[in-house]
């Protein structure tokens, strides 16, 4: 046992983890990294009406247009394409490199980021809680073990997801803020809603926390992005990227990797309607009835005031913590694309879990949540006509029972103090 709490097994971990994950997807053709690549490519064209799809049902990788099929056979793709859904400054600053390296370098390079993205968000999640009372190389060796083992992991670094390095932002922002760097905290959140827009969600901790100086710097460095955007990229493919974001929002997206409330609301409407036209195995986006979206604005709205209420009397750290942790889980809960990959946040800070509560409720979760989403699981439940169905309910489950229990531990810890 005291061997594992030399940290440096933690560290030779993560460094041979590391090396075999960029050894074992190397040249491999990458889904989500491909909307990267795609969209500078066609910027550097100049073909700027390519770089957001014109085609509004393309998302799945289907119906996708006819200039980026050929270009995906023309670099050799052996997989499906993802639309360009970011903001469009990115296509503009990747469009000069790109022109000059083909689709698997690119992904190759992307890899060696995201790896260090993993890495890192190991260890600032770590140090993100103070005092420990978790070894480092525990918390690293956990961290590796759920990662491998889930979809969550899995899925994340096969489709090589920007959501990684987003994590990764996301999770150092609040670790600056942790330690009294407002201004960096405040950069780095903003950053990192320049990248995918959901992480300005978190912002409203800094709210919470009424550190102002961190949300001024938030909103002014967030400005200067967007207007490096239209400077860059010009008013019309911001246009594009609006129209594609109110096209996304009005749908529901029906996937077995989902874990949010809208899909779970959707597919219970339709048995008590007795019209169950789908099933999650189907791979659809459905119009988005008014209730199921005023229903999940209202569990925001509740989430983020139960969330507020039951960590205010922690201490500073550990209240920033639970907040960032729980903020996280019930913007995504409710959120229109709520992917299980996204979960890889939530999945770098279980570990915290051992340091704030009984070991034997730290652990049962960390298994339970491991078990669930756990590849096996997945793979087995596919094997059922209505595995497809229990997989998001059970996702969904879980997911909305992490948040329960952090209201628990945190509301007992707030009693203890």
């Amino acid at each position: 046992m005291q061997k594992l709490n030399n940290p440096w097994l933690g560290h030779f971990a993560l460094v041979i983890w590391a090396i075999l994950n960029v050894y074992n997807h190397w040249n491999l053709w990458s889904w989500d990294a491909s909307a990267l690549y795609f969209g500078a490519y066609f910027y550097d064209l100049g073909q700027f009406g390519l770089v957001y799809s014109p085609q509004p049902t393309f998302f799945w990788g289907e119906n996708a247009p006819a200039q980026w099929v050929e270009l995906a056979q023309s670099q050799g793709a052996v997989g499906d394409m993802s639309p360009y859904v970011y903001p469009p400054i990115w296509a503009a600053v990747l469009a000069p490199f790109v022109a000059k390296v083909t689709a698997l370098e690119f992904f190759n390079l992307f890899r060696i980021v995201n790896t260090g993205a993993i890495v890192g968000s190991v260890y600032l999640a770590h140090g993100l809680i103070r005092p420990q009372r978790v070894a480092f190389s525990i918390w690293a060796l956990v961290s590796i073990a759920v990662f491998q083992v889930t979809t969550i992991g899995q899925l994340s670094v096969e489709l090589n997801q920007p959501q990684i390095l987003v994590t990764f932002l996301m999770i150092a922002a609040f670790f600056n803020l942790s330690r009294d760097r407002d201004a960096l905290s405040g950069s780095i959140l903003a950053l990192a809603a320049a990248i995918k827009i959901a992480p300005a969600m978190l912002a409203v901790i800094f709210i919470m926390e009424r550190r102002w100086k961190a949300l001024a710097v938030f909103t002014g460095v967030g400005l200067a992005l967007l207007a490096a955007s239209y400077a860059l990229a010009g008013a019309d493919l911001h246009q594009a990227l609006l129209v594609r974001l109110r096209n996304l929002g009005d749908q529901v997206m029906v996937s077995p990797i989902v874990v949010g409330l809208e899909p779970v609301l959707l597919q219970a409407q339709n048995w008590f309607t007795a019209n169950p036209d789908f099933t999650f195995g189907d791979y659809l986006s459905v119009p988005e009835p008014v209730w199921i979206s005023l229903t999940t604005k209202l569990c925001l709205l509740a989430g983020l005031a139960l969330s507020y209420v039951t960590t205010r009397g922690l201490p500073d750290d550990l209240r920033i913590w639970f907040r960032l942790l729980l903020v996280f889980l019930i913007t995504l809960l409710t959120g229109p694309l709520a992917w299980v990959h996204y979960l890889i946040l939530p999945l770098f800070m279980l570990p915290g879990l051992i340091t704030l509560a009984r070991p034997a409720v730290a652990w049962v979760v960390i298994v339970t949540f491991g078990v669930v989403f756990s590849a096996r699981v997945l793979v087995a439940l596919f094997a059922y006509s209505w595995g497809a169905n229990a997989q998001v309910f059970l996702s969904f489950t879980v997911v909305a029972g992490l948040f329960g229990a952090l209201l628990i531990i945190a509301r007992g810890l707030q009693k203890a103090t």
